[in-house]
């Protein structure tokens, strides 16, 4: 069972090695074949992709004929490691308890955040599968927020208006109102729909805070929206580099507008 702090009741599937969590609002059962990119390639079920260091599939999802539930699209991702340690364990994850594990603590913290009002998108299923020993490998399935796009496309295609940057910088508010300190805090984590409304991302390693009124140094609320304007300044270097030579839309004026929002 996952933390008595969500407000569902998730459903619990066991196959062999593997674990799986579901929300109560998907009518059909969720086996690991849901987290196999081939398995919903046979049903000509993906929409695109996202390659970044490694690749997120966009996936329609219909019920079982005779539903009667509205198609849906979700998210699929499969946990990589970073750094060098990658070159040893590509995806094998220290395992100590369920609900420490990589994707069932991101659902977690989902289910909170949702429960709390928090744009985000809605957690939709994980899995975790254990391997040899004492380790692990996690999946997990979010829905995919509508007409939506990060920000980092955004910016290369428009200059946003200062309402919108006001608006991403009173998002992150929030955020940190609500004690969520995002451990990635970066524009490719900021969608922003048709509509202008801002939407934080990829909750994997964030974790809830407690106010730091008191310490000496510097507060994680600060520590979050400097490395947001570290990112916002390295994009926009790698873009208008001559060898790329694209237009990234950002500017100190725009980062003011950002800081004017969050201080609302």
């Amino acid at each position: 069972m996952l933390s008595d702090s969500t407000a569902i009741l998730w459903r619990q599937t066991i196959e062999k090695n593997q674990t799986i969590f579901a929300h109560p609002s998907l009518e059909d059962t969720v086996t690991s074949d849901w987290f196999n990119a081939d398995y919903w390639s046979g049903k000509r079920a993906i929409t695109g992709e996202s390659k970044g260091r490694n690749t997120t599939y966009f996936i329609k999802y219909n019920a079982d004929s005779g539903s009667s539930s509205p198609e849906r699209h979700f998210v699929l991702r499969h946990y990589y490691r970073g750094g060098l340690v990658s070159k040893i364990l590509h995806d094998e994850f220290l395992y100590t308890e369920l609900n420490k594990t990589r994707s069932i603590a991101e659902l977690t913290m989902l289910q909170k955040m949702v429960d709390l009002g928090l744009p985000v998108p809605n957690p939709i299923a994980a899995m975790v599968t254990k391997v040899a020993g004492l380790w692990c490998r996690n999946d997990i399935l979010i829905e995919k927020i509508a007409d939506a796009k990060d920000g980092f496309h955004w910016l290369l295609a428009e200059d946003l208006s200062d309402d919108v940057w006001q608006n991403i910088g009173a998002t992150i508010k929030r955020f940190h109102q609500a004690r969520v300190c995002h451990s990635d805090l970066n524009i490719h984590n900021i969608m922003i729909d048709n509509s202008g409304k801002v939407f934080l991302i990829d909750f994997d390693r964030c974790e809830f805070r407690e106010p730091e009124f008191n310490a000496p140094a510097i507060f994680w609320q600060q520590a979050n929206l400097n490395r947001l304007l570290r990112s916002l300044r390295k994009e926009k270097d790698k873009a208008e580099n001559p060898t790329i030579n694209k237009k990234f839309h950002f500017s100190d004026a725009k980062w003011q507008q950002l800081l004017l929002g969050y201080a609302k």
